[in-house]
């Protein structure tokens, strides 16, 4: 998404598809060029598709090139197809007789992993690991394999489920709240009479859409409304649009967007743009002004006082791929970009960074050791710098690609991209819900007692070494039964998720009830104290 680039027009019968690729589509001149050079080059531009295409064609011509099988085992990698990139390099080696190059041998183990293939990737790090003793990245990551048991630990504690309403075939990425809306990115395909196309992907450009929600009470989550549609109209672009950050109370937002003009002979790269709403409607109010020709910057996530952006950027002095950089608004203009250092910044690529409220950076790494491929990382900002990252953990990160990750204003519902269903490009939108409540656990507490409705708080004593039974409401049967001991206090044990109370007998043959209210989410304490009065249940026995 981050290298897009003007070839030509290409007319089609019905319809105008507009293309977007490098300096030079297939044209009357590099027909002319050498099959191989012109693979390379596309390759070397990021056009992997038609890097394919031509390796594909030279190797059935001669099956014994190595350097074009390699090539072509690079260029599957690069489109995440993982098999055909597996299978070529398997073929290379045994033609070839030798090792694979440590970069190739590097993305064999990264490719393995993400097909689940566990133990040929740690084999292949080791040996890695053999030809580069020093490289710390290697050795975390085998050390990662070989303990992936912690990243599954707190997995019963969360639920993940793909937006359905949201995915199509093609691209839907970085999912953000906005009002009663989530506003995602998506290169889906639109009806339309022109239609632009990024000849990359051959697919439509990114654009942003939005669906709306409203809450089910019942459920205590969220019913999405309708089909997506366009966002923003008003600020859409020719190209690339999206990923969208929103602050000042959803008031003003700042978006990724592809430049619309570029110098000769560079390209079309990516930049930040503010805009305000006035009467319904997005206005463009500046761009930012570090932009620029030479790189680009591929996401954006602000604070909600509009002060600290943080972003993620392929420009020069990095620590290699795309790292992470953060901007101040400082005496009303935006400081340079600062790179965030090499305690988030790999040899890889760090992406798509999300400013928590409580202080907390997630964003997304393949350099950092993880399941496989993109995982999703969390660090503390402090005053001298940024906590050791943290992975996650399953299941919001896969073995495939997960990024893009957001929070509503609950803090522990949000949602987040990933590929995991069909691989590729084929991103898709899921919802997630953090620090459930698992089953079964435990409740303790305390029971008192008054005699009537007018006693004064002075009246309430403990019940003490009395029956208590734990009532499913929905089913209208008694699943767990206790006693209170000489203090009043209780511990009761809820088997399953339901709508429960709690059932009380005295002496006198009297059942007092009391209403238990369970949160879907953890709580650091699960202490209540019940007071019952006696006399609202001898006159009202049906309460």
């Amino acid at each position: 998404m981050s290298k897009m680039r003007i070839f030509g027009w290409i007319l089609l019968i019905g319809c105008i598809t507009i293309t977007h690729h490098g300096d030079c589509q297939s044209s009357v001149f590099s027909i002319l060029q050498d099959p191989l050079k012109l693979a390379d080059k596309y390759y070397a531009e990021g056009n992997y598709l038609e890097a394919i295409e031509l390796y594909e064609n030279l190797l059935n011509k001669n099956s014994a090139n190595s350097q074009v099988q390699l090539k072509l085992a690079q260029s599957y990698y690069q489109v995440k197809d993982y098999e055909k990139s597996i299978a070529t390099y398997n073929s290379y080696v045994k033609r070839k007789g030798n090792e694979l190059p440590w970069v190739d041998m590097y993305h064999y183990a990264e490719a393995q992993t993400a097909l689940k293939n566990y133990p040929v990737a740690l084999e292949y790090y080791k040996r890695c690991l053999e030809n580069k003793p020093d490289n710390e990245l290697v050795a975390k990551k085998i050390w990662r394999l070989s303990n992936l048991n912690y990243l599954y630990e707190d997995s019963a504690h969360y639920a993940v489920r793909p937006m359905e309403i949201v995915n199509t075939t093609y691209g839907e990425l970085c999912p953000t709240p906005y009002q009663n809306r989530v506003v995602f990115t998506s290169n889906r395909r639109e009806v339309k009479a022109v239609e632009k196309m990024n000849g990359k992907l051959n697919t439509p450009f990114y654009q942003l859409y939005s669906v709306s929600w409203t809450m089910d009470t019942t459920t205590q989550s969220k019913s999405f409304l309708g089909k997506p549609s366009v966002f923003a109209k008003s600020v859409k672009s020719k190209y690339n649009i999206g990923p969208v950050s929103f602050y000042n109370n959803d008031s003003k937002m700042v978006f990724v967007s592809s430049s619309e003009k570029r110098e000769e002979g560079s390209n079309h790269t990516l930049g930040l743009y503010f805009a305000y709403m006035k009467d319904g409607k997005w206005i463009l109010h500046s761009a930012y002004p570090h932009n620029s020709d030479a790189y680009s910057i591929n996401d954006v996530t602000i604070s909600e006082d509009g002060t600290r952006l943080y972003f993620s950027s392929d420009m020069k002095g990095g620590f290699g791929g795309k790292d992470i950089y953060t901007s101040q608004w400082l005496d009303r203009q935006w400081s340079k970009p600062r790179n965030l250092g090499e305690t988030i910044n790999t040899s890889e690529n760090e992406v798509f960074p999300y400013l928590h409220a409580d202080g907390t950076l997630y964003f997304s790494s393949n350099g950092h050791a993880g399941i496989g491929e993109l995982d999703i990382f969390k660090a503390q900002i402090k005053s001298e710098g940024y906590t050791e990252p943290q992975n996650v953990g399953y299941p919001l990160n896969s073995n495939y690609d997960d990024f893009g990750l957001s929070f509503d204003s609950l803090g522990t519902h949000g949602y987040f991209t990933s590929n995991r269903k069909n691989g590729g490009y084929d991103d898709d939108v899921y919802e997630f819900d953090m620090d459930l409540q698992t089953y079964p656990f435990t409740i303790t507490g305390v029971i008192k007692f008054k005699e009537h409705t007018w006693s004064d708080e002075s009246t309430i004593q403990v019940w003490s070494k009395v029956k208590i039974s734990l009532m499913d409401s929905w089913l209208g049967i008694g699943v767990y039964e206790s006693y209170t001991d000489s203090e009043g206090n209780f511990s009761i044990v809820i088997p399953y998720f339901s709508k429960y109370y709690i059932q009380i007998v005295d002496e006198e043959g009297h059942a007092h009830r009391a209403s238990l209210e369970l949160q879907k989410y953890r709580a650091e304490t699960n202490v209540h104290e019940i007071v019952i009065v006696k006399d609202i249940f001898k006159q009202n026995p049906d309460k």
